[in-house]
């Protein structure tokens, strides 16, 4: 893979990691912190069991360093 598509790559990755963070900001505001954690709890396990737990954990270190820049 060249540079280019690895420059792609990481730019795909961390708007995922952006829109995972939306996403649960949103069911956060309409559920509450518990059923939304609950929420997010069960797309953890769904993404670990397709795309596997390295994966899950780069999306997750991903969302962990896009939310602390805030």
């Amino acid at each position: 893979m060249n540079s280019k598509n690895n420059g792609d790559l990481e730019h795909l990755k961390n708007c995922e990691a952006k829109e995972w963070l939306n996403r649960y900001a949103q069911k956060k505001s309409t559920l509450g912190s518990r059923k939304a954690l609950a929420w997010w709890m069960g797309v953890l396990e769904d993404l670990r069991r397709i795309r596997g737990e390295s994966a899950t954990l780069d999306l997750r270190q991903r969302m962990n360093k896009l939310k602390d820049k805030k």
